[in-house]
This record gives structure tokens, sequence and C-alpha cells, in this order.
């Protein structure tokens, strides 16, 4: 249940909250909370930023570049045993600061992280799909 919060903006931050949501058809209620939610975050995980996808959602991603569900999906693609913050590193190309800032962030936001990579799998396994329906027409 929400409950309303009353805050007081200066004249400009309170125009340029309205033309933003104006030209992204929110509310100015949608994107305080959503601003609000992502500072709350990265106050609780540093090496964390949002950034805004080609599909206009906003995603965890670390300082240093990747998203951080690539992160978790390269950590998936290790057998149990090998998945080690040294292996991870290794695949990655990350420093261990940024390898342990992603995990950390996926263990706090599990449902979401693992809803983006469940996704990711669900198109590669598509485009293979698609790749292969393309090959089959030299047979014909």
């Amino acid at each position: 249940m929400a409950l309303p919060t009353s805050i007081r903006l200066p004249d400009d931050l309170n125009e340029a909250l309205d033309e933003r949501a104006r030209d992204s058809s929110s509310t100015k209620s949608a994107l305080i909370t959503g601003a609000l939610r992502e500072w709350l975050i990265t106050q609780a995980h540093p090496r964390i930023h949002f950034v805004t996808t080609t599909t206009g959602e906003r995603r965890a991603a670390l300082l240093a570049g990747p998203q951080v569900w690539t992160v978790a999906e390269a950590w998936l693609q290790h057998d149990r045993p090998a998945r080690t913050v040294e292996n991870l590193i290794e695949a990655t190309g990350l420093a261990g600061p940024d390898v342990e800032a992603a995990l950390a962030y996926w263990a706090v936001h599990q449902a979401e992280i693992d809803q983006i990579v469940e996704r990711h799998w669900r198109d590669q396994d598509q485009a293979l799909s698609a790749w292969e329906r393309r090959q089959a027409l030299k047979d014909l």
C-alpha cells in the first residue's frame, strides 16, 4: 500500500519534473519513486548504477560497464564447484570488487536479475531456432 508523502521542490526542479513527466508519459509520483528507489539501491551498492535499455527498461549495471545480469549469467555458466569469484574474474575480465558488487546486488535483487537472465536465454533459444530454420532452407 502506498502512503502519501509531501515534499517541497524548488520551482526550477518542479518545472523540470513536470516537463520530464510529460515527455515520458509518466507521472511525477512515478518518476520520483523510481529515482528514489534507484538512489537508495546505489547507496547500498556503491559500484552499481542504472542504465536505460533500448526498450526503455531501467537495469542495474556495474560502474565498470556490464549490466549485473551478464555477470549473473557468467556465474551460472560455470558448474557449481567452479562458481568462484576468481573464475568469474577470469571469465569476464572484471576487477574483483566489481564482480563482488554484481554478486552482492544479485543476492539482494535475485528475482529481478533471474528474470532478465531467463528472458535472455529464451531470446537466445528463439534466435537459434530461427537460424536453424533458415539453414534448413538450403536443403530444399
